[in-house]
């Protein structure tokens, strides 16, 4: 008898985290879906969606943990950070993706893209933090504003401030 009580409040436990999760946990959409419950990941395929409260990407492919609150995107990456009411949309393109809500950051690799009004950045890497709102270009980085080009081996950006920085913080 114990161990049957053991049973159903270890099964309560767990059916309350699940929801937990759930609740809290991004929408995706993809061609082809499969979740593995043990580890909690989406494995998705084709014109894949995923709909966070920071961000939103699309992509080829992606891979998203919802105990770990991580996600993972392959080929045709899109990304869209901040909303269209107040102006603030941040547009990220790549190869390669990865975001995190621990470290409050986005990773997008291989020959990125940043689009913010006049200004254009391309580069080998970007790194966006949605808490600070600092972008870090890093690897042949192309910056295009109002038509002026300069080159640069990594830059920060503030887009709250849309301001270059140094390495340091300050404003360049």
């Amino acid at each position: 008898m114990r161990i049957l009580k053991t049973s159903i409040l270890l099964m309560f436990i767990m059916l309350i985290t699940s929801y937990t999760a759930f609740a809290a946990a991004p929408k995706v959409t993809a061609d082809k879906t499969t979740f593995d419950i043990l580890s909690g990941t989406y494995k998705l395929d084709g014109n894949v969606n995923v709909d966070t409260s920071k961000f939103s990407v699309k992509a080829d492919h992606a891979q998203v943990n919802l105990t770990s609150f991580e996600v993972w995107a392959q080929d045709n990456i899109k990304c869209v950070y901040g909303n269209k009411e107040d102006n603030s949309l941040i547009n990220f393109a790549g190869d390669d993706l990865y975001g995190a809500w621990n470290d409050k950051t986005i990773t997008v690799k291989g020959g990125t893209s940043f689009k913010y009004g006049d200004l254009s950045i391309t580069a080998n890497q970007t790194s966006f933090n949605w808490d600070t709102k600092i972008a870090d270009f890093s690897g042949n980085v192309v910056v295009n504003e109002n038509g002026k080009i300069s080159s640069y081996n990594e830059i920060k950006y503030n887009v709250i401030d849309k301001k270059f920085l140094n390495n340091d913080g300050t404003e360049k």
